[in-house]
């Protein structure tokens, strides 16, 4: 019989306990979103009592990241969703005031990222006047974030976190809405806050 090194008991204990001290980590992190979800649901400035009450400990844990994030940054993601689904139209356009406005509503930088993204929904909102691109970007940013959201309690949650936008706007379909979620949370992350 082989004896191990004196060390090696002490590297499979540590290598065991690397495991449990990620799922303990894991644990912290679930139970905190979930708590951090109840303090939305709870604070939530539209929320019915009945929506919050028919919401269950295991649910909370389903509502995405973005939705605990802090006021700008969640409109500017609402709006980078906004300008994604509104490119394949803004790249026919020719009048440079609109670009501008665009320029100022995400930044430069974005902007760019954003019309040169590869595979973007086919069926882009009708080009608004100028003065009208906030309404589009933030309408069209809320009916897909709305719409990539699996269940009605939490775009009951989430609706009134987002911009106004007007009340008959559909949602997007989720096929088409989180793949363009997914785009926006990577052009969020990777692009910081511009400068307009």
């Amino acid at each position: 019989m082989s004896a191990l090194p004196s060390s090696a008991p002490a590297r499979e204990a540590a290598s065991g306990a690397r495991p449990v001290a990620r799922a303990l980590h894991d644990m912290r992190t679930r139970r905190a979103h979930r708590a951090a979800v109840a303090r939305v649901l709870l604070e939530a400035p539209l929320a019915s009592a009945a929506e919050v009450a028919s919401v269950d400990w295991g649910q909370l844990a389903e509502l995405p990241g973005w939705c605990l994030w802090p006021d700008a940054a969640r409109l500017r993601l609402v709006r980078v969703v906004g300008a994604l689904f509104a490119a394949p139209g803004m790249r026919l356009w020719i009048d440079g005031r609109r670009l501008a406005i665009a320029r100022t509503l995400i930044g430069t930088t974005t902007l760019a990222r954003v019309m040169a993204c590869p595979a973007l929904p086919a069926q882009a909102p009708a080009v608004p006047p100028a003065g009208d691109l906030q309404r589009l970007f933030d309408s069209s940013g809320r009916a897909v974030l709305l719409g990539s959201l699996g269940a009605a309690w939490m775009r009951g949650v989430v609706g009134p976190l987002l911009p106004l936008a007007d009340t008959r706007s559909a949602l997007c379909p989720p096929a088409i809405a989180r793949p363009l979620v997914e785009q926006a949370l990577a052009l969020v992350a990777e692009i910081p806050v511009e400068a307009a």
